[in-house]
C-alpha cells in the first residue's frame, strides 16, 4: 500500500480521498480474508462436563438426607442415607453365624485329631479317621461362607450412607426423607465441575484445518463478555448425523447433499467459580490452527 501512496498524492483531493479509501478497504479485506485462513468457528458448540447418575446400592426408606437440590458438594461428602437398622441386624445375625461355625470346626479338628491317633494304634479304623478328616474339611469351608456372609452383610450396612464420589453440584434432585428406594435406581444427577469442555460441531469442510491440540477460544453465552481458551482435544470419527437412531437414508433418487457437522471436543483450560459453567449452555468455539495444518 505505500507504493500507492505517492500516486495517490498526485491525482486531484477528492480523488485520492476515494482512491485512499478504496485502498484501506482493499488492505482491510486483504487482512480479513487472511484471518480466515488461520482460524475457524462456529456458533454451534455446547458446553459439557461428566455426570454421574447417583443411586444407592441397596434398598430401603432414606432416614437421612443431608444436601438439597444444585448445592455444591465436595468428594466424601455425605448425600443421603437409608435407614441403617435393618442392615445392622443383618450383621449381628451374620457374625453370629461366624462364630457358631468357628466353635464347629474347632470341634471337628479336635475329634479329628483323636480320632487320627487312635487309628495310628490301631484303636480305630482308618476310614473313621478320613471320615472325621473330612468333616474338618466340610466345617472349613462352611466357616468361609459364613465370613463371606459377614462380609457382605458390613458392606451393605456401609453402603447405606451414601457419599459424593466426586467434587460438583447435585441436579434434578428430589429425594425426600422416608422414601422408598430400589437399589440401583437412579435418583439425581452429580456433575462433575473439575472438568469442563464445549462439544463444537464444525462442518465437514472445516475440519481439515483442525487438529488435536490446536488452541481455541470459547466465548459461552450466558458470559458474553468473558473469553475462555481451551484447547482441542477429540474429533469425533463420524457425523452426528451417523450415530442417530434413524441415520439418513441416502441410496435414494431425490437425495439431496446436505454439508454435515462433526462435533470437536474442546477442553476448557481456565474455568472459574467466578464464571460457573453449565451443561448443555450454547456457546461460540474458535480454533486457531498451524499453517502445517492446511490441506
Amino acid at each position: 500500500m505505500s507504493r500507492l501512496l505517492p500516486l495517490v498524492r498526485s491525482l486531484p483531493r477528492q480523488k485520492a480521498l476515494l482512491a485512499f479509501i478504496a485502498i484501506r478497504l482493499l488492505d482491510g479485506a486483504y487482512v480479513y480474508w487472511r484471518s480466515l485462513q488461520d482460524y475457524v468457528s462456529t456458533d454451534d458448540a455446547y458446553v459439557g462436563a461428566h455426570v454421574v447418575s447417583m443411586a444407592a446400592q441397596v434398598a430401603g426408606p432414606v432416614d437421612r438426607l443431608f444436601v438439597h437440590d444444585n448445592e455444591a458438594v465436595h468428594a466424601g461428602e455425605r448425600l443421603f442415607e437409608i435407614d441403617p437398622h435393618p442392615y445392622k441386624i443383618a450383621v449381628r445375625a451374620a457374625e453370629a453365624s461366624v462364630e457358631q461355625r468357628q466353635a464347629l470346626l474347632t470341634n471337628a479338628e479336635a475329634i479329628s485329631g483323636r480320632t487320627r491317633r487312635m487309628a495310628a494304634h490301631r484303636f480305630l479304623s482308618s476310614q473313621a479317621s478320613e471320615t472325621a478328616q473330612a468333616t474338618v474339611k466340610a466345617d472349613q469351608a462352611a466357616l468361609a461362607a459364613a465370613q463371606a456372609a459377614a462380609a457382605r452383610a458390613k458392606l451393605n450396612l456401609a453402603h447405606c450412607l451414601v457419599r459424593a464420589p466426586t467434587d460438583g453440584y447435585l441436579s434434578n434432585m428430589r429425594l425426600r426423607p422416608g422414601a422408598y428406594i430400589q437399589a440401583g435406581t437412579p435418583l439425581f444427577a452429580l456433575i462433575a465441575s473439575h472438568t469442563y469442555w464445549v462439544t463444537a460441531n464444525f462442518k465437514e469442510t472445516d475440519l481439515s484445518h483442525i487438529a488435536v491440540g490446536d488452541r481455541a477460544h470459547v466465548h459461552i453465552d450466558m458470559y458474553s463478555n468473558h473469553l475462555f481458551h481451551g484447547k482441542v482435544i477429540g474429533i469425533s470419527g463420524g457425523s452426528g448425523t451417523a450415530f442417530s437412531l434413524l441415520p439418513p437414508e441416502n441410496a435414494t433418487g431425490n437425495w439431496v447433499k446436505v454439508t454435515q457437522r462433526v462435533p470437536v471436543r474442546i477442553l476448557i483450560l481456565d474455568p472459574s467459580p467466578r464464571w460457573p459453567l453449565r451443561i448443555g449452555t450454547s456457546a461460540d468455539a474458535t480454533v486457531f490452527f498451524h499453517k502445517a495444518h492446511r490441506r
